[in-house]
C-alpha cells in the first residue's frame, strides 16, 4: 500500500540570485508558489526525498538554507494554514481556497 499524499510547506533563504532562481524553478516543478520564497507542495515520502536531494545540490550550505515543515495529510492539512487576504488556488484542492 503506497503512503498517503501529504502537504509540505517549504520556504527558502538564497544568499545570491542565480542561486535562488534555480531554486524557485525546481520549487515550482514540485509545488506552488504561495509567497515568494514560499511554496506549498503535496507528495509522497519518496517525493520529498527526491526534493530535498534537489535542492541539496542548488544551495550553498554555508550561507543558505531551506525550511521543510510537514502540514500532514493533504485533505486534513487546509486547517493548518490560512491566510489574511486573497488566498491561493492550491494543486490538489480541486481548485478550493485555502481560506
Amino acid at each position: 500500500m503506497s503512503e498517503p499524499v501529504r502537504r509540505m510547506l517549504v520556504a527558502y533563504d538564497v544568499s545570491e540570485n542565480p542561486r535562488r532562481d534555480r531554486v524557485a524553478v525546481e520549487l515550482q516543478r514540485f509545488g506552488d508558489r504561495i509567497q515568494y520564497s514560499v511554496f506549498m507542495v503535496n507528495g509522497r515520502p519518496a517525493d520529498f526525498v527526491r526534493l530535498r536531494a534537489a535542492l541539496a545540490g542548488l544551495i550553498d550550505t554555508q550561507t543558505d538554507r531551506v525550511l521543510f515543515c510537514d502540514l500532514g495529510p493533504r485533505e486534513t492539512s487546509a486547517r493548518a494554514v490560512s491566510f489574511l487576504g486573497c488566498p491561493p488556488v492550491l494543486t490538489g484542492d480541486q481548485g478550493a481556497l485555502i481560506a
